[in-house]
């Protein structure tokens, strides 16, 4: 086909059109191509089962979760309880030990076995009076303290 142009300076060189044709579409009664649809009721059952089905799984979810934390916690309790035991069981048996070695024929048996011996004589120090001197807040004071070196009491 060659182009034409839509105006022409030379009307005999024009070209007459040829008449449009008319078409007319007949509405078939052949296969349908789109699926047929579903009632609403139906549709509204399917999505109400679909929200009950999650529901459901959340529930499920929640349960195992709440089991675990269950079984972890239960596991911890019995784990603290068999320390409370062990340590009641060693506190007991440091109390014999305390008793056994506080008592004063087994102190003097075992030193005579390491060689020591009672002293033949004992003495008394005793000390003069501290010097040192505090004031009412516990604090140090060196003043009192000068006094209290100096022999002047006031």
């Amino acid at each position: 086909m060659s182009a034409q142009p839509a105006y022409s300076q030379y009307p005999e060189r024009s070209f007459e059109r040829a008449p449009r044709e008319r078409i007319d579409v007949v509405v078939g009664r052949g296969s349908r191509t789109q699926a047929p649809t579903l009632s609403p009721g139906i549709v509204f059952l399917a999505k109400m089962a679909a929200v009950v089905l999650v529901a459901v799984a959340l529930v499920a979810f929640a349960r195992i979760g709440l089991a675990s934390a269950t079984l972890s916690a239960t596991m911890q309790a019995n784990e603290l309880s068999q320390q409370i035991g062990d340590a009641r069981s060693q506190g007991a048996q440091l109390e014999v030990s305390q008793s056994a070695l506080s008592n004063p024929t087994t102190v003097k048996q075992r030193a005579g076995k390491l060689g020591m011996a009672a002293p033949e004589s004992s003495g008394v120090i005793e000390l003069e009076e501290d010097v040192v001197a505090t004031d009412d807040s516990g604090a140090l004071s060196l003043s009192q303290s000068v006094e209290n070196a100096s022999g002047s009491k006031a």
